[in-house]
């Protein structure tokens, strides 16, 4: 990321978690942060402990962020140097993961009688041996006809959206209902993803078992080699052995991992969406 782009990411940062924004010039923003906001980008719990604790209003932190080192702000005798590495931009970058791990959104350029709910969700598949391959993956479901979406994301990713309940959701009866939905689209995601992976190619894996059998037969003759020279350590260099071909085991025995990363409730007209599942 260069300087303008890291600015454009702190700008939609400020805007999506309503911090208003005083300032903005090339290679300067000034913000002024919610309280909520700033606990999460200012390390100091005991003086967030002490406010809430007596109970006075205190006045919004005021940020005088520039983007380049040698740019100089007219009345402005305090700025922070924001670069890819330092503490505040690295604050920023936690709290939008955090933030952004659920989210909320309604389709807004359709009817509302055509807006159905789905869950969308994205997913980081790991193939882990000796080598390792990871894989990020968009699965989305309809949750009125339970049909599944593969790469959704990229069917909405440029729709209007608008961060609220439909009104028709409103009600704690509907919310309910959505609530069991939602594990049920879930659990049928995960379904969906573990019989994909158990259909793929399974070679890798048999060659990492391969690669990882020689490990431990060369493993095996050294220490037998060590052994017939040291007889009176044969118990410690057995143990030995055990903990280091367990070690080789933990590291290179091939598996898959599935992190779920984000996931979305997404108020959606399901005839703009095209079905590019086969036999799902």
């Amino acid at each position: 990321m260069n300087n303008t782009q890291i600015q454009e990411y702190c700008r939609k940062f400020f805007a999506a978690t309503n911090s208003p924004i005083l300032r903005d010039e090339p290679n300067f923003l000034q913000v002024e942060l919610p309280r909520e906001i700033d606990k999460e980008l200012t390390d100091r719990p005991y003086y967030w402990m002490w406010v809430e604790t007596i109970g006075e209003p205190v006045p919004n932190t005021v940020l005088n962020l520039v983007f380049d080192p040698d740019v100089e702000i007219e009345d402005v005798q305090r700025t922070e140097l924001i670069a890819l590495g330092c503490f505040r931009l690295e604050k920023i970058f936690e709290s939008a993961r955090r933030r952004g791990q659920f989210v909320r959104l309604t389709q807004t350029d359709t009817p509302s009688l055509l807006r159905v709910p789905f869950l969308l969700t994205t997913l980081k598949i790991s193939w882990m041996a000796d080598r390792r391959r990871d894989e990020i993956r968009s699965y989305g479901i309809n949750l009125k006809s339970g049909k599944i979406y593969p790469e959704l994301y990229e069917q909405v990713r440029d729709l209007p959206f608008v961060n609220s309940y439909p009104e028709s959701e409103s009600d704690s009866v509907n919310r309910s209902l959505l609530a069991a939905s939602l594990q049920t689209g879930w659990q049928q995601i995960k379904d969906t993803v573990l019989e994909q992976l158990q259909n793929d190619d399974h070679s890798w894996a048999e060659q990492a078992k391969e690669r990882l059998q020689s490990e431990i037969d060369q493993l095996e003759t050294y220490y037998q080699s060590l052994l017939l020279e040291n007889e009176q350590k044969q118990v410690n260099l057995a143990a030995e052995k055990e903990l280091r071909i367990a070690e080789l085991k933990w590291r290179s025995q091939p598996r898959i991992e599935v992190q779920p990363i984000h996931f979305a409730l997404l108020y959606l007209d399901a005839t703009q969406l095209t079905d590019s599942s086969s036999g799902t």
